[in-house]
């Protein structure tokens, strides 16, 4: 807040970066207070998994307890927030500012039986949040766009939004199209990595190929889809395949050559 009064008068660009939500999930009294664990809504678990479950692992009072101190950490981000887009309004910024709020990825939160991040990147912990806000040039508020976009994607947004050129080696794409509706779509898919191994996220799916060249497609349009590997199933052969040269293509993509810019 300090950093946008001392350039109030001047182009500028800040990140407030916050730890939270993140384990441990410890979090101010006033914060866990906003939250009954009792009344939590608990995970959905295919019979299989929940019969790993016990009392002294992945147990409902274990599940919840963890909700809260993620929720009262989630509420201590939302308090922060509307503080820095409070002043925002105090120093006159708000119509000219643009404002985007996102994260880097997700938490499990005992889905799958698990805490953190990582492989193979399901949606609890790749699909994240992003609001956008630039009264000036957005008035429309509360509109929701499905499309598929990616981290990378933020930078060029940015740079085209306040006219800067975008440099070439920068491997994002601008999503403002979609921000200024002249576009519904803008990938058609969102590729996460991790050491060992690649994912693909398109639209109803998810695709993940290892370095021993194990695959596995999970159909995200049916319940709990999220926890079945249907990539040895002929009726998925057609989108097994299609997502597999969408792999190769978001790859060759991104290993394009940056144009020589001297002479020898």
């Amino acid at each position: 807040m300090a950093f946008m009064e001392q350039h109030r008068d001047a182009p500028f660009f800040c990140v407030g970066g916050f730890y939270s939500p993140h384990e441990p999930w410890v979090a101010p009294q006033e914060f866990l207070d906003l939250y009954d664990p009792d009344s939590l809504a608990l995970p959905t678990f295919p019979p299989e998994i929940d019969a790993q479950r016990s009392d002294e692992r992945f147990s409902d009072a274990e599940l919840r307890s963890a909700r809260q101190g993620y929720y009262g950490m989630v509420s201590e981000v939302d308090h922060h927030v509307g503080r820095i887009l409070d002043r925002l309004d105090v120093l006159g910024m708000r119509e000219n500012t643009i404002v985007v709020f996102t994260s880097d990825h997700g938490e499990w939160l005992g889905e799958h039986l698990r805490y953190g991040k990582g492989y193979p990147g399901h949606d609890v912990v790749s699909r994240v949040p992003m609001m956008v806000r630039w009264p000036e040039r957005f008035p429309q508020a509360g509109e929701t766009v499905s499309a598929i976009v990616e981290a990378v994607d933020v930078v060029p947004t940015l740079l085209e939004l306040a006219g800067i050129q975008v440099p070439y080696e920068v491997q994002g794409k601008s999503f403002a199209g979609l921000l200024e509706g002249r576009t519904e779509s803008h990938r058609d898919s969102a590729l996460v990595e991790g050491p060992g191994w690649k994912g693909l996220r398109i639209d109803g799916f998810r695709y993940v190929v290892e370095k021993d060249g194990k695959e596995s497609l999970f159909d995200l349009n049916k319940p709990l889809g999220d926890y079945e590997n249907v990539a040895g199933e002929d009726a998925y052969a057609s989108v097994l395949g299609e997502v597999r040269v969408e792999l190769l293509r978001r790859l060759i993509e991104i290993e394009r050559p940056i144009p020589r810019e001297w002479a020898y």
